[in-house]
Formats: C-alpha cells, sequence, structure tokens
C-alpha cells in the first residue's frame, strides 16, 4: 500500500511540474534605433545588431522598431524597402544569455516570403549552418525549436528575396522553450527518492 502510495505521489509531481518560458517581443514604436539593441528581461536578454551586405564584406547598419499592426511588427533594418530584413541586409542576435531551445517567429512573410536562418561564431558575420524556410505558409510564421550549435553564439535572419514574396521580412519574437523551475526539479526528487526508500524497505523484508 505504501509502495502504491508512494508512486502515486511521484506521478502527480509529475504531472504538476510547471514550466516556465519566455517570449522575447521585437516590436518597437516606429522609431530609427542604432546598430544595436538590447530586448528581453535579465537574465534571458539578447542583443540584436543590424548588417548590410557589400559584396565580400558586411557593415554595421541601424536597426528599425516597427509596429504596423497584424504582422508588420518588430525589427528589421532602417532605410530599407517598408525598413524591413531584405536579401541584401540581416539581423544578427548575440544569444549568450539564451541557454534553452528557442523559436523564432517572424513577420510580414505574405505567406509565401521566404527567409534563413544560420548560425555563426562570429559577430557580423551571416554564419554557414543555415535553415530556409523558402515558403513559410503563414504569416507571421514560427520556426520550430533550435538548439545553439556548440560555439555559436550567434542567430542571423535574413530574408531570401523577391523570389518568393516581395522579399523582406521582419524579426517579431524570439521564444525559449518551456523548461522546468528548479522548486519543481526538487519536488520531483524528492518523490523519486520516496519511491526509491520504499522499494528498498520492501526488497530487504
Amino acid at each position: 500500500m505504501k509502495l502504491k502510495l508512494a508512486i502515486a505521489l511521484t506521478l502527480a509531481s509529475l504531472c504538476a511540474t510547471p514550466a516556465f518560458c519566455d517570449t522575447i517581443n521585437f516590436t518597437g514604436s516606429n522609431t530609427k534605433l542604432g546598430t544595436s539593441q538590447v530586448y528581453g528581461t535579465a537574465p534571458e536578454t539578447v542583443t540584436a545588431y543590424g548588417f548590410q551586405n557589400f559584396w565580400w564584406w558586411n557593415i554595421a547598419t541601424d536597426l528599425y522598431g516597427k509596429n504596423g499592426g497584424g504582422s508588420e511588427n518588430g525589427v528589421g533594418i532602417y532605410g530599407t524597402s517598408d525598413n524591413e530584413i531584405t536579401k541584401n541586409t540581416f539581423i544578427e542576435l548575440d544569444l549568450s544569455n539564451i541557454n534553452s531551445p528557442f523559436s523564432l517567429t517572424i513577420g510580414s512573410t505574405q505567406l509565401t516570403e521566404g527567409f534563413h536562418v544560420c548560425f555563426s561564431s562570429t559577430l557580423g558575420t551571416l554564419g554557414s549552418s543555415c535553415t530556409d524556410y523558402a515558403t513559410p505558409g503563414k504569416d507571421p510564421f514560427t520556426t520550430a525549436y533550435f538548439t545553439k550549435p556548440l560555439g555559436d553564439q550567434f542567430v542571423s535572419i535574413q530574408a531570401d528575396g523577391g523570389a518568393n514574396g516581395a522579399g523582406n521580412v521582419l524579426l517579431d519574437s524570439l521564444n525559449t522553450a518551456a523548461t522546468p523551475e528548479p522548486g519543481s526539479l526538487v519536488l520531483l526528487g524528492t518523490g523519486i527518492l520516496g519511491v526509491a526508500g520504499v522499494i528498498r524497505r520492501k526488497l530487504s523484508i
């Protein structure tokens, strides 16, 4: 009877384990920003940087915080078409403070407007480990969860270009995956230890 009770309590603690996740929104107020901007709340903050492609090198450029309603919200690049991210520009995020899997919500995709997400170890470099979303199919569109590759602390977002849609998108939000709260982990660990103790006593009888 005690064994069944202990197992039931452990299962209950598993099912009731709360989790927390965070969404970092990049919506601005239709304002030109500098070449970098910090978003989020400590400890989960990210710094966004704007870059423009010039042949074989990239130069820092101003970001633009957009709030156009609907899916026209987020951070883009100032001075481009609609002040959004194009195939000749990209936004790079420093993920030093993000340690859990995360997804990205991209706005202004116009259903068929493609973009790609790339990881890099160097600020100002688009990166080579890229995932392309040529035809998102939704506006806004949320990617699958990513896990930072070992050694890569930066992720970049760049539009595919005019082949699909108008060729410009916005970075709407970054969504971290739910992770167990420390208190919940303690509760779960206590339950497991309790079951182990009951089983040990049963076996010693």
